[in-house]
């Protein structure tokens, strides 16, 4: 029987396959690490999760008090790299940063499908 990291970690190697993806992780909303995979290993996937799931705690508050809506997903794009926060159920994010190389709308396509999966595991 697969456990649910194993799982968690299947889900992730199917966005990496996608391409132009430099770093990818299932974190908890509080910010803990569940499972990551990184191409350079030069980010720390610990620290990395925590400061995600803050930005997303952060959108989400501030999208409640103007709309009473929780945000889907939450894009911050610099010169060179999109970083992307997904919802995945009510417990997890899937994060990734993706360079210069990747198809946002094609990875944002499939972060979509993915979250759906995270969601019915956790």
């Amino acid at each position: 029987m697969e456990t649910i990291s194993r799982s968690l970690e299947k889900i992730l190697d199917g966005l990496d396959a996608i391409g132009g993806i430099e770093l990818s992780a299932i974190v908890s909303r509080q910010g803990l690490l569940m499972v990551s995979k990184e191409t350079d290993g030069r980010l720390n996937s610990e620290a990395f999760a925590a400061l995600t799931a803050t930005l997303y705690l952060s959108a989400e508050s501030t999208t409640r008090r103007l709309s009473e809506q929780i945000p889907r997903s939450i894009i911050v794009e610099t010169e060179d790299k999109h970083l992307i926060t997904y919802a995945a159920g009510q417990h997890a994010l899937i994060v990734v940063l993706v360079g210069r190389e990747g198809y946002i709308g094609l990875i944002l396509n499939e972060i979509k499908k993915a979250a759906e999966k995270v969601k019915k595991l956790i």
